[in-house]
């Protein structure tokens, strides 16, 4: 018994020590994906509150929601991922779109006319710009280990969360002034996060995979994704009935949490300044814990356990409603929290597909966000119709409690199933056969996956950066290049520009004497294979 309290604070330590590492490694992208989610949810609280009708307040989901559809249907035609210069010029220009719409909309609340249609277009230039810039910083933070990407979702919460409270309270025109300075501030992580080198050392230590992980093949920590749902993701990040799963359990509870918030009659539950501080208390409270457990890679915390904690905020928002109809707005605090977490675990599965799957990472942000904003359109257009023909509060608590079984026998009969098929006795046999041909350099067989030929070939670059005093990042490229991918490719792997790639190639072959690829796979061939 003497020994557990020592124990439980060396175990608190290491935890503090690791969580400290991870953000300073993933520092960039966190206040990246933060700030534009308080622009995105500024946004949307501006076409509630501004514009009239349902059809015209939820206008500007519905075009950013197509706007991701057509994306995607474009991406899953590509066989390659975009190229880094394309998804940086991408993201600058929405950055930039960000605080010209804020701009505008200052504007506009100066204006003396009717500017209904100019504001429209403003809102709606505003909430695409802001998920074009939230989509860019998930896929910068592509790679994480699953500790490392709870971190990110949770700490991007933590920190957006208290700017969306203090928008809601100012006027109208400093919301605006502090939604363009946040784009600055944006413009800034960008600046960081390709300018300083967020360096391997960091990274390792974070539990971020390096070239491996980054370049969408399996990363080479072996930390990234061993258990819960990076582990089902890295197993069967291609199956469509992982990514469909998932996707329809987000859309049914996101179903559930905006019936909830229309109680009783169909129209949205008004928030007062009590409302939102509890919200902002609960929050940051269950993000906190949410965030210390997942740092345990072993933890189940990001499968089951935050379904567990999402689908019990919905049943005590819906016994508030009910419970205390003339004090709705305590239901609407335990709807608020389950928004914010259910868009967190969003991110956080989006940024598992894009370690394992082979789609471009924004393919898998778009199938999110689409699974997450739009049943909240939906329902704000079409619920005040239903629920108002019908008048009565308990055919809302009828349809949510619904909502709420579905999704429970849904997620939790589906999931379970969903493993990765078993070796059969001669699969293991014919792999054993392999890797002893791999070990005594006879061959590779030629049906070798494309994550075990970079582990390989990783290994090599290891051997020959000991050999020739490379440093870790120009080991990384000649991973790359000796595999064949084009300077262009490695770029966008790397998050690189052509021109930096090109350079450590150059001090490759510098350093190296080596001036070919094939005169760098000689090499290997001969003296390190």
């Amino acid at each position: 018994m003497t020994d557990a309290v020592p124990l439980d604070r060396d175990a608190s330590e290491r935890r503090t020590t690791k969580l400290a590492s991870i953000m300073r490694a993933t520092l960039p992208a966190t206040l990246g994906l933060a700030l534009a989610n308080t622009c995105f949810n500024v946004a949307v609280n501006e076409s509630a509150l501004r514009l009239s009708g349902p059809l015209v307040s939820n206008g500007p989901v519905f075009a950013a929601v197509a706007a991701m559809a057509l994306g995607m249907l474009l991406l899953a035609r590509r066989r390659e991922h975009l190229r880094s210069s394309t998804v940086r010029l991408g993201a600058a220009w929405c950055i930039v779109a960000q605080v010209v719409a804020a701009a505008a909309l200052g504007l506009l609340e100066a204006a003396l006319v009717d500017v209904t249609a100019a504001r429209l277009v403003a809102v709606t230039v505003l909430e695409a710009a802001s998920l074009g810039a939230l989509g860019f910083w998930l896929r910068s933070a592509r790679g994480l280990s699953a500790a490392a990407a709870a971190v990110v979702v949770f700490g991007a919460v933590i920190v957006s969360e208290p700017l969306i409270c203090v928008a809601a309270f100012l006027p109208s025109g400093a919301a605006y002034a502090l939604l363009a300075a946040e784009g600055g501030a944006q413009a800034l992580c960008l600046h960081f996060l390709q300018r300083r080198p967020w360096g391997e050392e960091a990274f390792r230590s974070a539990g971020v995979a390096s070239a491996a992980g980054r370049s969408g093949a399996e990363p080479a920590n072996a930390a990234t994704g061993t258990a819960g749902y990076f582990g089902l993701a890295r197993s069967m990040a291609d199956d469509k009935r992982l990514l469909i799963v998932t996707a329809v359990g987000i859309w049914i509870l996101a179903l559930a949490k905006a019936v909830i918030r229309v109680f009783p009659l169909g129209v949205p539950i008004p928030y007062t300044p009590a409302t939102l501080g509890v919200y902002f208390v609960l929050t940051m409270i269950v993000a906190a814990v949410l965030l210390y457990v997942a740092l345990d890679e072993n933890s189940d915390v990001m499968t089951a356990g935050i379904w567990l904690v999402m689908q019990n905020l919905a049943v005590l928002a819906l016994l508030a409603c009910s419970f205390f109809p003339d004090n709705l707005d305590i239901g609407l605090s335990f709807t608020y929290v389950l928004d914010v977490l259910l868009l967190a675990y969003t991110w956080y599965v989006a940024l598992a597909f894009m370690n394992f799957g082979q789609q471009d990472p924004y393919y898998y942000v778009g199938g999110g966000l689409i699974a997450f904003l739009l049943p909240r359109a939906l329902t704000n257009l079409g619920m005040p119709v239903l629920l108002g023909a019908i008048n009565q509060a308990a055919a809302t608590t009828a349809i949510a409690a619904a909502l709420l079984l579905l999704c429970a026998q849904f997620l939790f009969l589906r999931l379970p199933h969903l493993r990765a098929p078993a070796p059969r006795p001669d699969d293991r046999e014919r792999s054993l056969s392999h890797a002893a041909q791999r070990a005594f350099g006879l061959e590779e067989p030629a049906d070798t996956s494309t994550a075990m030929r970079l582990a390989i070939m990783q290994s090599h670059a290891s051997r020959m950066q000991e050999q020739f005093l490379l440093s870790d990042r120009e080991a990384e490229v000649l991973a790359l290049y000796a595999l064949g991918h084009t300077q262009d490719k490695i770029a966008s792997e790397l998050l690189l520009s052509p021109g930096t790639v090109h350079t450590y190639v150059k001090r490759i072959y510098s350093k190296t004497d080596l001036h070919s690829r094939q005169a760098i796979l000689d090499y290997i061939e001969r003296y390190v294979g």
